[in-house]
This record gives structure tokens, sequence and C-alpha cells, in this order.
């Protein structure tokens, strides 16, 4: 038996190694496409009942398909057109009340005279507080430019990583009958248990998708709608903007009620300005309450605090799709893993639950 096993490891030591080489080949190329894939993979999860639904009504799959994939591309550029077509009109109207360098003049004044006031009642000498006044302006004005800079300089990387998401949710969902044949090959799950796995798949994928979606719309509808009613900007546009930073990992949407509150203190309106102040404030500081808590009350029920560590954790170590592998890995903590045992001691459950009733009836007797 070892002989033939030897011989059998001769024969095949080099197909094994090839096979392992180009699986690694393969991977090491795909590896800077990775999240967006894995990205696009969530999205096709969470989408598929709702290809299932269509092709019931008697739809074509591959119709149907295209239509929802060309839906959910124009749902993303079709605001960010918007919001730069409406944006560029908004600016070209402030910079056409005054210029820039009006502007700054005017702030830098009001803030001057805070500081002669503050000075003469605090004992404190103005040349040292104007310093250090320029000196954070300065600092801030850096920062801003270099986070600029970056941002215009990662635009390409952004567009490629939408298109690949786009086309890995796709083929995920084309393939999605071939895929399903797979992991029935490979997995050897029980038929009972591998529906149950791929559903509880499916279904986090949804609950964290729409989590994420729903967390952004809340926290744009503050700002905007603070906006609106303190009449400091465009409702559409700050919801837009919002909505989208609302996914940048540490930026989050607090800056652009922040933005808004500045442009309406230049406006010399100190109320709205303090309004939007506050309202960006509490933007920032809800986001980590809500995003948690609506992750937690999907199918899988994951306590809040596990949700909260496993967004900062995935927000850590993958930046923006933390936000959704984070919260996604602790779906299928709390529920893959029981079918996985399920799957590997079944006979030791069935012994635990004899035990329990034989237990149960020893005391029933004594009774």
């Amino acid at each position: 038996m070892n002989e033939f096993r030897a011989d059998a490891f001769r024969k095949n030591f080099f197909k094994i190694l090839s096979v392992i080489l180009v699986l690694i080949g393969f991977v090491y190329v795909l590896s800077p496409l990775f999240i967006p894939i894995v990205l696009g993979g969530i999205l096709a999860m969470a989408f598929s009942p709702y290809l299932k639904f269509f092709t019931r009504k008697g739809g074509s799959r591959k119709l149907s398909l295209l239509l929802m994939t060309i839906v959910l591309f124009l749902m993303c550029i079709t605001p960010v057109g918007i919001v730069i077509v409406k944006g560029t009109k908004v600016v070209s109207n402030f910079l056409g009340q005054q210029s820039i360098a009006e502007t700054k003049h005017l702030l830098e004044g009001k803030i001057y005279d805070f500081i002669e006031h503050f000075s003469i009642s605090s004992d404190v000498d103005p040349e040292v507080l104007r310093e250090k006044f320029d000196n954070f302006v300065g600092s801030i004005g850096s920062y801003a430019l270099n986070l600029f800079s970056s941002f215009l300089g990662a635009l390409p990387d952004i567009f490629l990583a939408s298109f690949i998401t786009i086309l890995a949710f796709y083929f995920c969902l084309l393939e999605e009958d071939k895929i399903r044949r797979w992991f029935d090959r490979y997995f050897y799950f029980k038929y009972e248990n591998a529906d149950k796995f791929i559903h509880l798949l499916k279904s986090s994928c949804q609950e964290v998708f729409f989590a994420n979606v729903a967390t952004g719309v809340i926290q744009a509808t503050i700002v905007g709608g603070g906006a609106f009613f303190t009449k400091s900007g465009d409702f559409f546009i700050v919801f837009i903007i919002t909505f989208f930073l609302s996914f940048i990992p540490v930026i989050g949407a607090a800056p652009t009620g922040f933005v808004v509150a500045a442009m309406a203190f230049v406006s010399h309106r100190y109320g709205a300005g303090i309004v939007m102040a506050c309202i960006a404030a509490f933007s920032g500081v809800i986001d980590n309450i809500i995003r948690p808590y609506l992750n937690s009350r999907g199918a899988v029920e994951v306590p809040a605090f596990v949700n909260f560590l496993a967004i900062i954790g995935g927000v850590i170590t993958f930046g923006l799709a933390g936000l959704f592998v984070g919260p996604l890995l602790a779906s299928l903590i709390y529920g893959a893993i029981p079918i996985i045992l399920d799957e590997w001691f079944p006979v030791l459950e069935n012994r635990i639950t004899s035990t329990y009733e034989a237990k149960s009836e020893i005391e029933n007797d004594k009774k």
C-alpha cells in the first residue's frame, strides 16, 4: 500500500507542482485587483435575489442582468456628473460675487479682530496669537492641498477599480450557476447545508451593502437638510457629496458640513454657520453608531460591538473596502461556522442531544 502511494506521488508530483505554480502566479497577477473583485462579488450576491425575481417574472436572465448592470452604473455616475455641473455653477456664482483673495482677507480680518479682543481681555500678546494662527492656517492649507493633489492622482485608480467592480458584478451573476456547481463539487457540503451556507452568504452581503448605503443616506440627509433649512447650500449637491464621502474612511461625512459652515461664516451668517458646524459634528459621530447597529440587525445576529470592531479593523486593513469586508466576515463567523461544525461533528451533536434526552428521562423517572 505504501509503495502504491509513493509511486502515485512520484507520477503526479510535477502535475501537482505545476498546478500550484500556476495558481500562485494567477493569484499574484490578480492581487492588485483583489479588492474590486471582492466588492463586485459582494454586490453580485447582494443583488442575486433581485435577478432571480426578474427571471421568475419571465424576463431573460442575460437581458435582466445587463439592465441591472447599466442601472447600477448610471446610479453611480449620474449623480457625480450632476454634482460636477451644478457645483461648477455654484462656485462660479460665488467667485463672481467676491474673489478668493477678498474672501480670505475678509475672513482673516474677522479672526484678527477676535484675537485682538481676546488678547485685551486675557492679557496675552496679540502678535504671538496671530503668529500661531498664521502657522495653523498654513498647515491646514498645506494639508488640504496635499489631500486634493492625492485625490486627483488617485482618480485613474478609482475609475479603474470602479470599472473592475462593475465587471466582477456582471460576470459573477452571469456565471452564478457554474460557481454553485464548483462550490458543490469541491466543498462537499450536504445539500441542505450547502443551501443554508449560500443563503447565509447572500443575505449577509445584502445586509452589509444596504446597511452602508442606508448609513450614507441618513448622514447625507442630515447634512443636506441642515444646508437647506439654514439656506447655506444646495440640498442636492450637499446630499450627493456627503453620501459619497460617507464611504471614505477617516474623512467621512463631517467635512462637507464644516465646509458649508465655513461658507456661511464668510457670508456673515454666523447663526447658520454655528448650526451647520454642530450638524457636521453630529453626522460624524452617528456614523459609528448607525453602521454597526444596522449591520447587527440582519438574519445573522452579530452583536453591535463586534460589528463596530469589525468595521474599524476592516477599514484599517482594507481601507474603504473594509466597510463591507469587515462586517461580512463577522456575519460569516457567527453564521457560517455553525454550519461547517454541523458538517464536521454531526454524530457528536446527535450524541449530545441523545445524552440530554436520556438525562431528562432519568430525572422524570425519579420524580
